[in-house]
């Protein structure tokens, strides 16, 4: 191998544990200590410090003088600004999410395709009732989310293929793994107009998502509602549904200023 491509790799490799590094931090855990953060990753102390280091010279990474625990730094901030003036997403999809779970009084996400399922970018937990918590750190599976199958099931080809070729873990006894299993599910929830998932990614939690477009092939994300697997009647799925619908397109007009939303032809019982 050249030796340009030999240290591309090497630097990917870097990269990569860097990313799985800051990946560690949430809302549970805002502060992390080197030995923690160590055993999180399965790294060695000593690259979890050079790591640290790299990371604190580029202010993606800060210590806390107190306790010497580090916590995510304002370099971040930079970037998420670049990354809102380029895509004004955030602010958007924070008004409609919290509009739909006042309207429906559940857990509501708006998520983005990353490499590997759906990142949280926006969500709202209802004041009462019984909530379903989640970790906006978090990445919501292609094959067993809500989420992750409404983008997979109204993407092109094209990036259905890319998405089908991932490795698909079973997270629950009721995740589909198996290929032309996954494809019925698809093709289901491409004919339902929505996307429904129970037990899948947790036992006890079951959600319906739908995707928004802004102005490519691929949807921008997925608007998804999460609910106590025991209260996903028929009924209520189709309340969800039908209030789903207006958020995305309070988004997308919000985005875009037009809406590709069209009522689905039927709200069927079936999973």
């Amino acid at each position: 191998m050249p030796v340009g491509q030999q240290n591309l790799g090497g630097a990917m490799s870097t990269v990569d544990k860097a990313m799985e590094l800051l990946r560690q931090f949430s809302l549970e855990r805002l502060e992390i200590g080197l030995n923690e953060l160590a055993r999180m990753t399965g790294e060695d102390k000593a690259v979890v410090r050079r790591l640290l280091i790299s990371l604190t010279n580029s202010g993606f990474i800060e210590q806390n003088p107190e306790n010497r625990k580090y916590f995510l730094g304002s370099g971040f901030l930079a970037l998420a600004r670049l990354r809102e003036a380029t895509v004004p997403m955030i602010k958007a999809t924070q008004i409609v999410s919290e509009w739909l779970c006042k309207k429906t009084s559940e857990t509501v996400h708006v998520g983005i395709p990353g490499t590997s399922g759906m990142s949280t970018v926006a969500y709202n937990l209802p004041y009462r009732g019984n909530v379903i918590n989640l970790r906006p750190a978090d990445r919501y599976p292609f094959h067993s989310s809500a989420s992750g199958l409404a983008y997979m099931s109204f993407c092109t080809a094209e990036t259905q293929r890319r998405l089908l070729a991932l490795p698909r873990e079973r997270l629950t006894r009721f995740t589909v793994t198996d290929h032309d299993e996954l494809l019925k599910v698809i093709s289901a929830t491409k004919a339902r107009g929505y996307a429904y998932s129970r037990n899948a990614v947790e036992v006890g939690v079951a959600s319906v998502a739908m995707p928004f477009f802004v102005d490519a092939a691929d949807p921008a994300g997925t608007i998804a509602i999460a609910v106590p697997d025991m209260n996903l009647t028929a009924d209520h799925r189709a309340t969800l549904v039908k209030n789903m619908q207006i958020a995305v397109r309070k988004l997308e007009f919000a985005l875009t200023g037009t809406s590709s939303v069209q009522a689905p032809e039927h709200t069927d019982q079936a999973g």
